[in-house]
């Protein structure tokens, strides 16, 4: 047998392989304008899914639906989270001018607040990928799964700070300019095998809020409607074309 037919393992490597690095410079690009990092997070998350986890090979058409569908709430949540980080950066630097140091409590209590913002950004636009809800449930949520689900926060807590110490590590050698292609790709394909479980597990309360007018659907399919498989079991509900 062949193996670089397209049944073949390598080629669907390769596929994957690409899709990835393709998603990555997509992310790069759309990112460009800061403000529509959301957007293109929400996109990458959900092209990701699809074209690289699912096997469908549609990277572009996938990463630009979801950036369009998602692009007006995405852009008023990065908006929120710029103003939460700047007012972060600005604490920390009025108390150490002001005080002159960090006590011990208050610096691991400032780095805590750091880890949790930064998971609930993970799990925002992945939420916002999925399902479509109110801007203030699509905040807020994120905050309670961080919490309630420690173990995957954690998971994702290395994922940031793996990407950022390679890319430290790196910073002077040749290996820096292709890993700052590939970093933001690499991370969201990791971050989804932490992501996907959570997804599906809260899928019923989201298609409970759409039945109780709550606005939540899935839109992950252009079609009417689309199969999801939990472990093995198989539910179906309408998604938004």
């Amino acid at each position: 047998m062949n193996i670089f037919n397209y049944d073949g393992k390598i080629y669907r490597f390769l596929v994957k392989f690409w899709n990835v690095v393709w998603i990555s410079v997509l992310w790069i690009v759309c990112s460009l304008p800061v403000f529509t990092i959301g957007a293109a997070s929400t996109a990458t998350y959900y092209s990701m899914v699809k074209s690289v986890r699912n096997n469908e090979d549609r990277a572009t058409r996938d990463f630009f639906k979801s950036f369009k569908q998602n692009f007006v709430q995405a852009t008023v949540m990065t908006v929120v989270y710029i103003i939460v980080g700047a007012a972060f950066a600005f604490a920390t630097w009025f108390y150490y001018h002001r005080s002159g140091e960090f006590n011990l409590a208050l610096r691991w209590f400032f780095y805590i607040l750091i880890l949790v913002y930064l998971c609930t950004i993970t799990h925002a636009f992945s939420w916002l990928s999925r399902f479509t809800m109110t801007t203030f449930h699509a905040l807020t949520y994120p905050i309670a799964i961080t919490l309630m689900h420690l173990g995957y926060s954690v998971g994702l807590i290395v994922f940031w700070a793996a990407a950022v110490i390679v890319l430290y590590w790196t910073y002077n050698t040749f290996m820096f300019a292709p890993l700052l292609l590939l970093m933001p790709g690499i991370k969201c394909l990791l971050d989804t095998f932490l992501i996907e479980p959570i997804l599906k597990k809260y899928e019923p309360m989201a298609i409970g809020a759409e039945e109780t007018g709550e606005e939540a659907k899935t839109e992950n399919e252009e079609t009417d409607t689309e199969i999801y498989k939990t472990g093995d079991e198989t539910s179906e509900k309408t998604t938004k074309e």
